[in-house]
């Protein structure tokens, strides 16, 4: 019994951290420290590091819950919307719901043990979703997943250009790709992608950074 509250305490403690880190991440990027972390979080240093004995571990704790996060939501997207526009739904509100999200939309979110979650536990749904649109005629046929994912990474760049002075701008620049991804007599076929760029949807590559 006694022991019950202790764990509790803990639990609290880690919780609080990674709020914290959370939100300073999102506020000011991850060269943030750790000290500053546990400021806001109202915990000693001690028992920041009992629970995550670095930062590394601190911010793969956060993506190992981002990466929950949007396999949740396109599991619920995928099951409530329509298929002619679930991925339009599931590709704003992976983006709008959690500042996270965004932040961690580069690099950080595709590579090492993340992006092999990633790509086993995200991407399948993501890829399902993109078949299912095109099967509903309200996406080009010549799209490829790995076109999906590449431009959706680039979104970093536009939020790292126009948050601060318009925040929320890079809405504009995602209805201007998912435009680009709808059918159109006008449009002539895409250039057939090459095998290295089909890959980078798939396990062992890694779309190109834009960070």
């Amino acid at each position: 019994m006694p022991s019950r509250p202790l764990r509790r305490d803990a639990e609290l403690n880690r919780a609080r951290i990674l709020t914290a880190a959370r939100e300073l991440f999102v506020e000011r990027g991850n060269d943030v420290g750790v000290e500053e972390i546990a400021r806001r979080a109202g915990v000693g240093m001690g028992t920041l590091y009992r629970r995550f004995p670095n930062k590394d571990a601190l911010i793969e704790a956060i993506l190992r819950s981002t990466v929950d996060d949007i396999r949740e939501l396109a599991v619920e997207v995928a099951a409530t919307e329509p298929p002619a526009s679930a991925l339009h739904c599931f590709v704003v509100r992976v983006l709008a719901a959690d500042p996270c999200h965004g932040a961690f939309l580069a690099q950080r979110l595709w590579s090492g043990r993340t992006a092999e979650r990633m790509i086993a536990e995200v991407v399948p749904s993501v890829a399902a979703m993109l078949a299912a649109a095109q099967r509903a005629g309200t996406v080009r046929s010549d799209v490829v997943l790995a076109d999906l994912l590449v431009l959706m990474r680039s979104l970093r760049l536009v939020v790292d250009l126009t948050e601060r002075v318009a925040p929320g701008s890079w809405r504009r620049s995602l209805e201007i790709i998912l435009a680009g991804f709808r059918p159109d007599s006008r449009n002539g076929e895409l250039p057939v992608p090459v095998p290295a760029y089909a890959a980078l949807a798939g396990a062992g590559e890694t779309p190109p950074s834009v960070d």
